[in-house]
């Protein structure tokens, strides 16, 4: 049975293996991971938190080679976010070549794209979404969206976010946080809030 603290890590890399074509890679796809397996978990505790991030009005799966390069600055350099690669992978003790090491670094990362496929979907997250409140209660689980959710896509983009609007308003989050959202401008955010069925938290938010 998988722990609850690694369902909620699996739950990032949620693609069957498709490739077989190293050593690297067949390795690599005896760890792949179905939607049975990020299912299976452990109840805990009488409040389970689900957050979502950063998906940038992303509604289909795709593929994501996170960066080779993050510098940290004076005291920051050197420790976590600014790691990458070999570095991230010893500092939180990732085996290579696992699901884990493919969705947080760029290592191997052409070998194990074949292997674990695309990563995110709205629907597939909706899926997962859905099998903690069945499992917990609706009235046990909080969804958190932490920003970064309405804008970065083209049809995000010719929409002016509505169809990532909602998308995300058939989840029935029950709070989010606005970061990039701001690009749309005040009036499209205001627009947006007041129609929403789900509050928006903001502070030292300042109009000039």
């Amino acid at each position: 049975m998988t722990s609850r603290r690694d369902f909620l890590q699996y739950a990032a890399v949620s693609a069957l293996a498709t490739g077989f074509s190293s050593g690297l890679t067949k390795a690599a796809a005896t760890q792949s991971l179905t939607q049975d397996d990020l299912l299976q978990f452990d109840s805990k505790g009488s409040l389970t938190l689900l957050h979502i991030t950063d998906i940038h009005a992303q509604l289909k799966p795709g593929y994501y080679r996170p960066p080779s390069e993050n510098y940290g600055v004076g005291a920051f350099e050197g420790i976590p976010p600014h790691l990458v690669g070999e570095s991230f992978l010893k500092h939180f003790k990732l085996e290579r070549g696992s699901a884990l090491a493919y969705a947080h670094t760029m290592t191997d990362y052409i070998d194990l794209a074949r292997s674990y496929g695309k990563l995110g979907g709205l629907d597939r997250i909706a899926t997962l979404i859905e099998a903690v409140r069945t499992d917990r209660g609706d009235n046990n689980v909080l969804l958190l969206d932490g920003g970064d959710t309405w804008q970065g896509s083209y049809t995000a983009l010719k929409t002016n976010a509505q169809d990532v609007v909602d998308c995300m308003a058939l989840l029935k989050p029950d709070a989010m946080v606005g970061h990039w959202e701001f690009t749309l401008g005040s009036d499209r955010v205001l627009e947006i809030v007041n129609n929403m069925n789900y509050p928006f938290l903001a502070g030292n938010i300042v109009d000039t």
